[in-house]
């Protein structure tokens, strides 16, 4: 509002401007107070004094900066000369200032927003200042900004642990490769070797040495062929999961029914499911004393369920092992979850949630 505003105004109502302008800023929200050309606060509205705690013959006469605006809002010192807030008395500048602070009668700073303008007065130029209190909003801004920091570390950590098991999965595919096709077959054909020379030797001592040769290549054939199985088996890359967990569950020594999805899923998931699966039939063939054990895997809305239930002695706890940890990371690795159910003496239900993109 100009000068000539506020003074019709008066004029209407019958009002000195001086009243018309000390009512209009009593009224308003924001603080106001104006120092003198020498920085001494000349007048303070209930807004500046509610905010600052003083009461007005408290303020009034004080000079500004070493009042209110002494420190910065780490506690260091504000030296007066390095103050934005009085630039306007020197240069006639209007300053706005966001995150600045201000010090209570108290003690107590405050996280302010401010405008300073000046003011020609009859003794040189002073300056008006208008500022709210902002620290509700700043906390709010850097408490949204710690949470981003924390989502991003946390997705960093989610994503990190993902690349992990992706490497380690395309890992143990290549070993399974690498094994089958290399040390494998080099065992077979030193196996059809070693056949072959017992079929025509005529020495029954060398021929006692070829069998007790060929017995023990047969079981080092046997034995590779499980480490295959276990680093990463071929038929869950070339027939699916269905048919990897049914090989799977075909040399458990337990009844075991199984019921799992045709669905061809990523490389990735599939193996995280088997490991899944292959980790806590193991458990239930080593610690649960089971008879029968039921392995089901399935869609259930966006997401694909994996259950192993058995009928053992239950009392199994994901806290209690690195295998049942392992299970619970691999699916976290996934955004999925780890669900057990394990009373004493009732079997244990072990189910993981793992959405499918």
């Amino acid at each position: 509002m100009t000068t000539s505003s506020v003074q019709r105004v008066g004029e209407r109502l019958g009002l000195a401007p001086r009243d018309v302008l000390e009512a209009l800023l009593s009224s308003v929200p924001d603080a106001v107070y104006v120092v003198d050309p020498d920085g001494r606060v000349e007048f303070a509205n209930p807004a500046a004094l509610e905010l600052l705690g003083y009461e007005e013959e408290e303020l009034l006469g004080r000079i500004s900066h070493p009042t209110i605006h002494h420190h910065r809002w780490d506690g260091t010192p504000f030296p007066q000369e390095e103050c934005p807030m009085l630039r306007p008395r020197q240069t006639g500048e209007t300053v706005r200032v966001d995150g600045d602070c201000f010090w209570r009668k108290d003690g107590t700073p405050f996280r302010v927003a401010y405008s300073s303008a000046p003011l020609p007065m009859s003794t040189g130029r002073g300056a008006v200042v208008v500022f709210r209190d902002v620290t509700a909003r700043i906390e709010a801004e850097e408490a949204a900004r710690r949470e981003a920091v924390e989502r991003a570390r946390a997705q960093e950590i989610h994503d990190s642990r993902a690349r992990i098991l992706a490497a380690a999965d395309t890992e143990r595919r290549r070993l399974g490769r690498d094994l089958h096709d290399g040390a494998q077959q080099r065992l077979v054909r030193v196996l059809l070797a070693l056949k072959q020379a017992e079929g025509s030797c005529g020495d029954p001592v060398a021929g006692g040495h070829l069998r007790e040769a060929i017995r023990e290549a047969e079981e080092a054939i046997a034995e590779l062929r499980d480490l295959v199985t276990g680093v990463h088996p071929a038929i869950l890359t070339t027939r699916g999961l269905a048919a990897a967990i049914d090989s799977l569950a075909a040399r458990l020594p337990l009844i075991t029914t199984v019921s799992v999805t045709d669905r061809r899923f990523a490389p990735s998931l599939e193996a995280a499911a088997y490991f899944v699966v292959a980790e806590a039939l193991t458990n239930v063939v080593k610690h649960a004393g089971a008879e029968e054990v039921h392995v089901r895997i399935d869609e259930r809305g966006d997401g694909l369920c994996i259950e192993v239930k058995d009928d053992g002695r239950g009392g199994a706890r994901a806290e209690g092992g690195s295998g049942l940890r392992g299970l619970a990371d691999r699916a976290a690795a996934f955004d999925g979850t780890l669900e057990i159910v394990s009373e004493p003496g009732q079997g244990t239900r072990l189910r993981v949630a793992i959405p499918v993109p």
